[in-house]
């Protein structure tokens, strides 16, 4: 009967669940036969999606699963167009259940533009020599890495700082899928651009035995180590801020399944109800509301992805729901992370319930993140458990951005919160926005309410790698008519733009709020949050 149960989770995991980390390729059914098993260690490269000129080229490789499969990583080579750019001789015995190496190639010999990168890895396991492109995984295409090497940083600011807010580690780690080490994260973080990310791994992995994925610890003692660790990087690594967290399974008003991102809670929170951990057993722990209630001042609970609509198979196995706009309304719920990654579609979407929320008086922050699990340049995952691979290249960490301004010179993992908190910060795959509004004394920003606005500012900045400036909007929100109309709208084509608008008063409802848009030529854009009057 247990191995029975075992089957069905792993089936639930593999086919509901649509694991998007790193494959896990040697859990299999007992008796049962697999095409994705080998018997040596999973083996994956990986490199950031895009980089500066002149800045090294962090190249991840990834080994799992050592302890039951020891391999020797002889040498990593990089080719682009069957030519070696770079090779380095490693000779490193793993035998852990995971490890990761880095090795930089440098940029400056390099075009500006789009790259492809072949990541060769030559290795000794059961005393034969081998070689792996990309990873070692059968079923995968193994094809070249991209990679766009930009003339420019990305287009920021003063006192701005860009960050992923929703993203998984290696403390995620199961039958069919696993992160990257927080550490590799925040190297690939700094080289992407980014100055800070949000480690968001699952409530139902962080309970866990540290080397049995099948089995809860009472002690928390993985939890303990994910806090201790985050700490311990943020004190020796200051370029890059972790902000530590969870990514909790909570109930909804209906009693379905929904995610909810909690950042810098000492507390643990359980959530298993969609973790395919307890067959039959697919309720919560915890509502929205207990979990939000618990919360210390100096957390921040934010709505993951409540625009997405699960699949049938898991709204009918595991519970899985849709946030509601009566959750949206919950006392305390600090944010929507309504952008995450993907298609258009799901963005646009997004973007209307929390349009919808606003008018509403409901002041929810707008973020953007894109549930990343590791997967940096492609992800990788298992299709029909134990006979296919799938690969695509959405989700990537880093894609979209939350932009946060900072008051203070200090950058710390509070700082950013506070941003995150009041609504000073935009969402971005692109652009950079800036906006301000003012009237006879002071300046407003992003998330503040200004009581007799008289003037508008906007910047927006671009770079050749996103596209010139295309168009900018300025909505008005009217509290009364609970619609937005355009305010101000101009075409452009340029790199750069800043402009001052006076608000004619007789225009303004008594109670709403303006927000910017910002849109390249090559479709990259940028929304602001709301200013409030």
């Amino acid at each position: 009967m247990t191995e029975f149960l075992h089957i069905l989770d792993t089936i639930l995991l593999q086919l509901i669940f649509l694991p998007v980390l790193y494959a896990e390729t040697h859990y299999r059914f007992k008796y049962f036969f697999s095409y994705l098993k080998k018997k040596e260690p999973e083996i994956i490269a990986d490199i950031p999606s895009r980089i500066t000129y002149g800045m090294a080229i962090p190249v991840l490789v990834i080994i799992k699963d050592a302890d039951k499969y020891p391999v020797l990583i002889k040498e990593i080579s990089v080719l682009e167009k069957n030519q070696v750019i770079f090779s380095q001789e490693l000779n490193k015995k793993v035998n852990t259940p995971y490890e990761d190496s880095i090795v930089y190639i440098g940029s400056n010999d390099l075009s500006y533009g789009q790259h492809h990168f072949d990541i060769k890895i030559n290795y000794i396991t059961d005393s034969k020599n081998k070689y792996c492109l990309a990873d070692n995984h059968r079923g995968t295409s193994h094809e070249p890495l991209p990679i766009f090497i930009s003339k420019d940083p990305l287009p920021r600011f003063d006192n701005c700082l860009l960050g992923e807010t929703h993203s998984h580690t290696n403390y995620t780690s199961d039958q069919v899928e696993f992160g990257a080490s927080l550490e590799a994260t925040r190297i690939m973080a700094k080289a992407i651009g980014l100055d800070f990310f949000c480690a968001t791994d699952h409530s139902y992995d962080l309970d866990n035995y540290e080397n049995n994925y099948l089995k809860n610890d009472p002690n928390l003692k993985k939890w303990d180590e994910f806090k201790k660790e985050v700490y311990r990087n943020n004190l020796k690594q200051k370029d890059v801020i972790i902000i530590p967290g969870e990514e909790v399974t909570v109930r909804n008003k209906k009693e379905k399944n929904v995610h909810l991102l909690i950042y810098n809670s000492e507390q643990f929170f359980p959530g298993a109800g969609d973790s395919g951990e307890k067959w039959f057993n697919n309720l919560s722990e915890l509502s929205i509301s207990q979990v939000i209630s618990e919360l210390s001042d100096s957390s921040l609970a934010i709505s993951a992805h409540p625009s997405e609509t699960p699949p049938f198979l898991q709204r009918l196995l595991i519970n899985r729901g849709t946030w509601q706009s009566e959750d949206c309304g919950e006392s305390g719920l600090n944010g929507l992370q309504f952008i995450n990654g993907g298609e258009n579609i799901f963005i646009e979407k997004g973007k209307k319930l929390w349009i919808e929320q606003l008018l509403q008086s409901n002041r929810l922050t707008g973020i953007a993140g894109n549930d990343a699990h590791g997967n940096f340049s492609r992800f990788r995952q298992v299709g029909f458990p134990f006979f296919t691979m799938r690969e695509n290249y959405t989700h990537l960490f880093g894609e979209w951005r939350t932009g946060v301004y900072i008051d203070s010179e200090t950058y710390n993992v509070s700082s950013v919160l506070n941003a995150l908190r009041t609504g000073n910060c935009y969402m971005t795959n692109g652009p950079a926005l800036f906006m301000q509004v003012y009237d006879a004394n002071k300046s407003y920003t992003m998330g503040e309410k200004c009581p007799s606005p008289n003037r508008c500012r906007i910047e927006a900045l671009s770079t050749e790698e996103f596209g010139s400036l295309k168009y900018i909007k300025i909505m008005f929100g009217h509290m009364d008519k609970k619609r937005e109309s355009v305010f101000y709208d101009i075409t452009i084509d340029k790199n750069s733009f800043e402009y001052v608008k006076e608000i004619p008063l007789e225009n303004m409802p008594d109670q709403g709020y303006l927000r910017m848009e910002v849109r390249t030529t090559k479709n990259f854009q940028a929304l602001s949050n709301p200013i409030w009057f």
